[in-house]
């Protein structure tokens, strides 16, 4: 396979990964709005979760938090992609990140209306960074496990490379949640 050839199947994995993130928001957005019914205490569970944001949260355990669980998610699709299956569990990952983020920016403009946007919009600075990155890594490991000539020395050590760079990037997503997001979310709470 050319090199030519590797990046136009990157740039498919990209935009069939990009299409289930946008697929697994829709999900979650949708989801909720059908089985909102079902979730008759959702709207008092964010309303104490908010009150509580207002009345102070430790950032180093909201960092701490948001920190434990990227690097789980990453290493579940680090480890996938040394195996033919990888591809799969890159993708399902893809689809449960889209449906978290559907689904709590669907709870919070259900519950709040137009003041549960402003509150969704908190975590815009962590989802910047972590988006693009989660997407990237997801394409990457899945294409790298549908290489053949995966297990040779310089192609994992260039996976182990190109992995060590977003855990650097999640680390500093995680530390916007961890202190930018709550900042947002303590003043976006005050005006609900």
């Amino acid at each position: 396979m050319t090199e030519a050839e590797r990046d136009i199947g990157l740039k498919v994995i990209i935009a069939v990964f990009a299409f289930m993130l946008a697929g697994g928001v829709a999900c979650g957005s949708v989801y909720l709005m059908r089985h909102a019914s079902g979730y008759g205490g959702l709207e008092g569970y964010l309303s104490e979760f908010l009150k509580n944001t207002v009345s102070g949260v430790d950032k180093y355990d909201v960092f701490k938090s948001a920190l434990k669980s990227n690097l789980i998610m990453l290493a579940v699709i680090f480890a996938a992609g040394f195996f033919r299956i990888g591809f799969i569990v890159a993708g399902v990952c893809i689809l449960r990140k889209g449906f978290i983020m559907g689904f709590t920016a669907a709870s919070f403009v259900k519950c709040f209306g137009i003041k549960g946007m402003a509150v969704s919009l908190a975590y815009l600075p962590g989802l910047a960074l972590i988006i693009p990155a989660f997407l990237v890594f997801c394409s990457v490991s899945g294409s790298f496990s549908l290489k053949k000539d995966r297990l040779q020395k310089k192609i994992i050590f260039s996976y182990i490379f190109f992995t060590i760079i977003i855990i650097t990037i999640f680390c500093a997503a995680s530390f916007l949640e961890g202190y930018l997001t709550t900042t947002f979310m303590t003043k976006f709470a005050a005006l609900l």
